[in-house]
């Protein structure tokens, strides 16, 4: 099966040869060119040529377009970012909004022109649509609006304001939403889905109440639009830590994709999700894969398989694969992800 037709037919429900394979690769693409996140984030065909390379060299079964993918909206808001030299990536360096008298009803919905990435990121996107999109499901990588709110405003702050000034944490996020939403569609009408990545909602950085209140309303505006206009892969709502106790939030947003790691509780989720259309990544720590720490990784894989035994609608995943990784070793853990697929497959056959 070609990954576009694997992908395809999991979204459906339907049975695969083998769970797909899904490593979240970003400054990792930049190491397969040779250069530094710093300039292949700043350069629209670079960014592209680096999802390409990836796909070339993993034939994984779903491409991810980015390299800082948590800054391109905040940076346009007014966040810098710093350079990223060397193998660093770039990162927000100033909260513009870290003021007490900031007012975020004075913030203007950037749109995309020579001062910021927005349109350079969604022209690495064509580029990759373009070249493999009859192949591959394709997605755009962005900053969710919580956690663009969290780099304008500074997480303390964004935390504080919850309790002495709520409506002006709404106001925040109506913004960000706006950008995200009209970014994501800009995305989808290239044939691309989206990634909203939180990384500031993940648990324990806040609890499952805030979420509800802070971050649900706000993703599903964004996956509304794009579901309600465009015809495209299941948008994603990715964060890390032990996801378990959000997937209700998860359903309640409309999110077709989400990651769970080796300490969430996917029993637990299947049994929330029902006949709900979600598919679960269940993701291993890249840091292992690193360091090739094979017998590590084996548990934690035939772990992950035997929670999902005879799910339709999981695939393999890890964490950001980090620039330092081998490909030789990330191949390897492709490997891996068969072999303990067979093996959980073997064990249901003979049952």
């Amino acid at each position: 099966m070609k990954p576009i037709e694997r992908m395809n037919a999991v979204r459906d429900g339907q049975t695969v040869d083998h769970w797909p394979f899904v490593p979240s690769i970003y400054e990792h693409g930049a190491r397969l060119l040779n250069k530094s996140p710093g300039e292949v984030s700043r350069s629209a065909e670079l960014i592209a040529e680096a999802a390409i390379k990836g796909f070339r060299t993993y034939e994984h079964d779903l491409v991810t377009v980015g390299i800082d993918i948590y800054n391109i909206e905040a940076e346009a808001f007014g966040c810098t970012v710093s350079q990223g030299d060397g193998k660093n990536i770039p990162g927000i360096t100033h909260h513009p909004l870290a003021n007490e008298e900031a007012d975020p009803h004075e913030l203007t919905i950037p749109e995309p022109d020579e001062e910021n990435r927005l349109g350079l990121i969604v022209e690495a996107v064509y580029r990759v649509i373009e070249e493999i999109g009859d192949d591959v499901w394709v997605y755009a990588c962005m900053g969710g609006p919580f956690s663009q709110a969290a780099e304008l405003r500074g997480f303390e702050n964004l935390i504080s304001d919850m309790y002495t000034d709520p409506d002006k944490v709404h106001a925040l996020l109506d913004k960000t939403a706006t950008l995200a939403m009209e970014q994501a569609c800009r995305f989808a009408s290239l044939g691309a889905s989206v990634n909203l990545f939180e990384s500031w909602a993940t648990m324990p950085l806040i609890d499952p109440p805030t979420y509800e209140q802070y971050v649900v309303p706000y993703n599903k505006r964004v996956i509304d639009a794009v579901r309600a206009n465009y015809d495209i892969p299941p948008p994603a709502v990715i964060l890390g830590g032990d996801t378990t106790h959000l997937i209700d939030f998860f359903i309640a947003s409309g999110t077709g994709l989400v990651a769970a790691d080796y300490l969430a509780d996917i029993a637990y989720m299947r049994e929330r999700i029902g006949d709900t259309p979600i598919i679960i990544r269940g993701s291993v720590d890249p840091k292992m894969i690193e360091r090739a720490d094979w017998e590590g990784l084996d548990k934690m894989l035939n772990g992950l398989a035997e929670k999902a035994q005879g799910m339709a609608r999981f695939v393999w995943g890890c964490g950001c694969v980090s620039y330092d990784t081998s490909p030789e070793y990330l191949m390897r853990f492709k490997e891996m992800t068969r072999a303990a697929d067979a093996r959980v497959r073997a064990q249901t056959a003979g049952k």
